[in-house]
């Protein structure tokens, strides 16, 4: 599926999803990059520029506070391939806010 995304091809429709390309992931990171989790899965995007609206948005929200929402972590979002075998995982984007998406996400984790 990376390598249609990679091309530029509209990805395979027999999943039974319309064709897709990207995704934002809010990711938790420490210090060493080997160590971290995703913490929210946004997608799919069917344009690059949506995706990075979402992200930049996110990322916007986060200012000032990336390493406070998770101690010892560094928050941030990354437009990023969708891969169309997580779909499960991933929340849609056009149902609501990003920035809400990531405030329900934070409060769940400390939960």
């Amino acid at each position: 599926m990376l390598t249609h995304t990679a091309a530029g091809l509209d990805l395979p429709d027999d999943v039974d999803m319309p064709p897709a390309h990207y995704a934002v992931y809010v990711e938790a990171r420490r210090v060493d990059p080997c160590q971290g989790y995703t913490l929210l899965r946004l997608g799919p995007y069917t344009q690059a520029r949506h995706a990075s609206w979402d992200a930049d948005r996110i990322d916007a929200a986060l200012k000032g506070q990336e390493t406070a929402v998770r101690p010892g972590f560094r928050v941030s979002a990354r437009p990023t391939p969708f891969n169309v075998s997580d779909h499960q995982l991933h929340t849609a984007p056009y149902e609501t806010d990003a920035v809400a998406l990531l405030a329900d996400a934070v409060r769940t984790m400390g939960s």
